[in-house]
C-alpha cells in the first residue's frame, strides 16, 4: 500500500525522497542537514511500477530551480520537484507506484515513502471531499448486457417513445400523401414556387393571368343593348 497518494498528470512541487532523515555514515545517528543538489557522489534513482505490474528505473539528476528542484524542507528531510510532462527524465503522467532510492559521499543509503499515482477524482472522493463521486466517467464496450438489465427495463425506456402502432399511422398518412401527389400536381406546386413575396408586392401585374383577348366591359355593354 502506498505511503503517500498523488493526482496523476499533476505538476508536484514537493515530493519528498526519503522516508527518515538523511544520516551521517561515519556516527550512524547525526542527520545531513546540508546536502545540495550536485552534492558529491550523489546517485538518486526512481523506481516506478505500474498497476500491471511492469518495473522501471530512471536516474534522476536534481537541480537548484524549475524541475527536479532540490529542497532541504528541515532536520535531514528533503524533496524534489516532479514535472507532470516534458521532464528529461521522469514525469508524473502515469498511474501506478513509485519511490526514490538514493547514495551519496559522507550519506548512509535512503529511500523515500512509497508514492500511489491515481485519477484526480478518486483522491477527491476519498481525501480531498466529503462525499464520493458516483457520476460514471465511461462505459467498457459490451458492459450493458441483456442478462444484466431489469427484467421492466425495456418497457420503461420506450415508454414516452412512439408505438409500432402510432408509426404505422404516420407511414400510412404518408403513403396517401404520395398518392395524391400526382405529376400535374406536383407542377401546379412548382408554379408557386416564386421570387419575392407575393403579399404586399409591387410587381403584382407580373402574377395576374392574361385576359387581354376577354371582352370589355363596353363591349359587354353594346352586346346589352342589342
Amino acid at each position: 500500500m502506498a505511503d503517500i497518494w498523488f493526482d496523476v498528470d499533476t505538476a508536484l512541487s514537493e515530493v519528498p525522497i526519503n522516508l527518515m532523515p538523511l544520516i551521517d555514515d561515519t556516527d550512524f545517528k547525526s542527520r545531513e542537514v546540508a546536502l545540495t543538489y550536485n552534492q558529491a557522489g550523489l546517485d538518486l534513482v526512481w523506481n516506478f511500477i505500474t498497476t500491471g505490474g511492469a518495473m522501471s528505473q530512471t536516474a534522476v539528476t536534481p537541480t537548484s530551480g524549475g524541475a527536479y528542484d532540490w529542497q532541504h524542507i528541515g532536520d535531514g528531510m528533503y524533496t524534489i520537484e516532479i514535472p507532470a510532462s516534458g521532464g528529461a527524465s521522469i514525469n508524473n503522467d502515469t498511474e501506478g507506484f513509485g519511490w526514490f532510492t538514493g547514495v551519496a559521499t559522507g550519506v548512509l543509503p535512503w529511500r523515500s515513502p512509497i508514492f500511489g499515482f491515481r485519477a484526480a477524482a478518486i483522491n477527491n472522493s476519498l481525501i480531498d471531499g466529503a462525499t464520493l463521486d458516483v457520476n460514471v466517467a465511461s462505459l467498457s464496450t459490451d458492459a450493458i448486457t441483456a442478462a444484466s438489465l431489469k427484467a421492466d427495463a425495456i418497457t420503461e425506456i420506450q415508454n414516452g417513445l412512439a408505438t409500432a402502432a402510432a408509426l404505422s399511422v404516420v407511414d400510412d398518412f404518408v403513403d396517401e400523401l404520395e398518392s395524391r401527389l400526382t405529376a400535374s400536381r406536383a407542377g401546379y406546386l412548382d408554379k408557386l414556387n416564386v421570387a419575392g413575396d407575393l403579399a404586399n408586392t409591387s410587381n403584382a401585374n407580373s402574377f395576374k393571368a392574361d385576359v387581354s383577348g376577354l371582352a370589355t366591359a363596353s363591349a359587354l355593354a353594346a352586346v346589352d343593348d342589342l
